[in-house]
């Protein structure tokens, strides 16, 4: 079927007039072409319930049994679009008078004028045509406004990797992105330089193009919302988002199938190989930044497991098909246990899972295998108590002689004995720390950002002030007050600013500064949007009500 051509409907219940119906239509020009024809209404509407169709015109008898020519065009333009011509060999007006209400074109009489039916038919196609360039034009407007769309969101998203502490208030474009669950990766070739150096400058390049495609092709037929960009000269960072209603499972299996795919691609393509590092999945994307940070720490791994790894810190699993390290995924989803263990401070949590790292430590070959998980232990501990305390605390950070503990044990219990004791002194450290300032970490939270509105305020801060992980700060944040940290902060600034507005006599810009923003047009853009009102001509109405 050709569907540049106007596509017709004959439905009559005399065979010889409807057969005369096709010849004419058909003799108007190539532009037409018969997909129907029909004995009577209840034949269209069964045909059209079994396998439905497009079709552009319906040239129907008023007068049949069941359904007639009006009830039909009715019936049918409940379930498809197109344009009615209703033709009788009865001169009657009340018929005339209903078709023309339910849409009909044209009202023709049997026996019909060949003149007057190939005159309607050439207004007709005149009119479908200019529908169909309009529709194109409107396909084409949707299409551009779609791509420059994404184009934003990927500039948004670029800026939020790259590693600048935004204040949490210029997140809000994320609301513009839709609902579900997100993973963000970064998809790295191995080993750049190597492969840079002993290639042409051309043979590169064209190679680094064919690395792109693949995962184009790949992300285009996975069927999941995306958003690509280049993170550096030789790898990408990829955003990826659930589909409507599906679940935390399925988008996780979807994600794996896809990131193995390219790998495999990749070995059988190319001639180097790519290490993909991928994020536990979130929901809120205000915190991006510290997803990004995280997914780079991550990415580290690779110096030690080497080239080709799928590093997943959604389960703190590494998948080393070619490590010689043994027990590597355990080991590695242990430390994240011990982590977030100390993110809840939950003692006995922390004490099991140490115990379970030590005795899975029993099981390496070699002192060197050891060495490695302790330090990895040691960095990723370094790396909390940053993120975590506000001030640096040496006591805390007495976490470098921890690979030296394996020398100086003489047992596996003693190691065991000599591991717990170091990761409690941080526990009992922070423990410390926490309950002088935090009797509440909800409540310090938002007394810290209340008396911190006029501030450059961001998530890792916040967090930083309650001992928590900035990411799961933010999950527990909303599960304790049922909003999100950019809503509170947002809303806490803006009540401020009507407070200011109420007591004080200070300038818009003024007022815009106090709470937080540098940009005058945006502070009071959001304050129409809690208030109804530009504070302007919201101080301005006030007056004049005094």
């Amino acid at each position: 079927m050709n569907f540049n051509k106007i596509r017709t409907v004959i439905v009559d219940d005399e065979s010889r007039i409807r057969r005369g119906i096709e010849k004419l239509v058909l003799s108007c020009g190539e532009e037409w072409e018969i997909v129907g024809s029909f004995g009577d209404g209840i034949e269209l509407i069964e045909a059209f319930e079994k396998e439905p169709f497009k079709f552009d015109v319906l040239l129907t008898d008023i007068r049949m049994p069941v359904v007639d020519g009006l009830a039909l065009i009715k019936k049918m333009k409940e379930v498809t679009f197109f344009y009615p011509i209703v033709i009788s060999g009865f001169d009657d007006f009340n018929y005339l008078r209903v078709a023309l209400r339910e849409g009909a074109l044209d009202y023709l009489l049997k026996p019909i004028d060949r003149e007057e039916f190939k005159k309607q038919l050439e207004v007709l196609k005149q009119k479908i045509k200019n529908q169909r360039e309009e529709q194109e034009q409107v396909i084409v407007l949707q299409e551009k406004a779609k791509k420059l769309s994404y184009i934003k969101q990927v500039e948004k998203l670029d800026e939020a990797v790259k590693g600048f502490e935004f204040d949490i208030s210029i997140m809000d474009w994320t609301s513009e992105f839709p609902q579900g669950f997100y993973t963000l990766m970064q998809i790295t070739i191995d080993q750049p330089l190597s492969y840079s150096r002993t290639m042409a400058k051309e043979e590169w390049h064209t190679w680094i193009l064919a690395n792109e495609n693949i995962i184009n092709e790949l992300l285009e037929s996975s069927g999941m919302d995306f958003w690509k960009w280049r993170g550096e000269p030789s790898g990408y960072w990829v955003l990826l988002c659930s589909k409507e209603n599906e679940s935390e499972k399925v988008f996780k299996e979807e994600i794996q199938n896809f990131v193995c795919e390219l790998q495999s691609n990749a070995q059988n393509i190319l001639p180097f190989t790519n290490s993909v590092a991928i994020s536990r999945s979130f929901r809120d994307l205000t915190y991006l930044q510290t997803i990004a940070k995280d997914v780079l720490a991550l990415m580290q791994y690779r110096t030690a497991f080497g080239n080709n790894q799928i590093l997943l810190q959604d389960i703190g699993e590494i998948f080393t098909p070619d490590s010689e390290l043994r027990n590597a995924g355990e080991l590695q989803q242990l430390i994240q246990r011990i982590i977030q263990a100390l993110e809840r401070m939950n003692e006995a949590e922390l004490k099991k899972q140490i115990s379970l790292f030590t005795d899975e430590l029993h099981f390496l070959r070699s002192s060197s295998e050891t060495e490695f998980f302790l330090q990895s232990l040691s960095i990723q501990l370094i790396n909390y108590v940053i993120k975590c305390t506000p001030r640096i605390n040496n006591d805390l950070l007495d976490l470098q002689d921890m690979v030296s503990l394996l020398r100086k044990s003489k047992n596996a219990e003693e190691l065991r004995t000599e591991i717990e004791s170091l990761v409690m002194a941080v526990y009992q450290n922070l423990s410390v720390m926490s309950k002088d300032k935090v009797h509440n970490q909800t409540t310090a939270a938002k007394e810290w950002i209340l008396e911190n509105l006029q501030e450059n305020i961001t998530i890792e801060k916040i967090a930083g002030q309650v001992y928590m992980n900035p990411t799961y700060f933010c999950e527990f944040f909303k599960n304790e007050t049922g909003e999100t940290v950019l809503d509170f902060v947002t809303r806490s600034r803006i009540n401020k600013a009507r407070e200011l507005i109420l007591t004080t006599n200070l300038k818009v810009y003024e007022i815009s500064g106090q709470v937080g923003y540098t940009d005058t047009k945006y502070f009071s853009k959001l304050f129409k949007k809690y208030y109804g009102e530009l504070p302007s001509k919201f101080k301005e109405k006030l007056k004049s009500q005094k």
